[in-house]
């Protein structure tokens, strides 16, 4: 049981690197913005579906929604690279999702330093 928690958790770090080094290098979408950055891949026990936390280096809410919208749409064709380059029997499904958790953790972080 821990061999299976422990080859998730590297086959999930090996997907964000390649997924990383996709976006950068071989998605050519000027309206996808460059300098994003993968948090965390989370995949299901039987490796046939992916949660891909993304964040964003500008602050615009529309912009946000519309990279994440992008990258979901171009999921198969990230899919077909991963594919390429990972020698999986089952490359997972990918859905993208906007991370909030640095946000979250400035307001945590300003609200501490307002107590003391």
């Amino acid at each position: 049981m821990y061999k299976n928690i422990y080859r998730i958790k590297r086959i999930s770090q090996e997907i964000k690197k390649e997924i990383s080094y996709i976006i950068q290098n071989c998605i050519n979408d000027p309206r996808l913005n460059q300098f994003s950055t993968i948090l965390d891949v989370i995949i299901s026990k039987d490796l046939s579906y992916a949660k891909i936390y993304v964040s964003f280096n500008k602050i615009n809410h529309n912009f946000k929604k519309s990279s994440i919208e992008i990258l979901n749409h171009a999921a198969s064709y990230i899919r077909f690279l991963l594919s390429k380059n990972l020698k999986l029997r089952m490359i997972p499904q990918l859905v993208f999702f906007n991370d909030f958790s640095y946000i979250e953790g400035n307001k945590i972080s300003n609200l501490l330093k307002t107590l003391k």
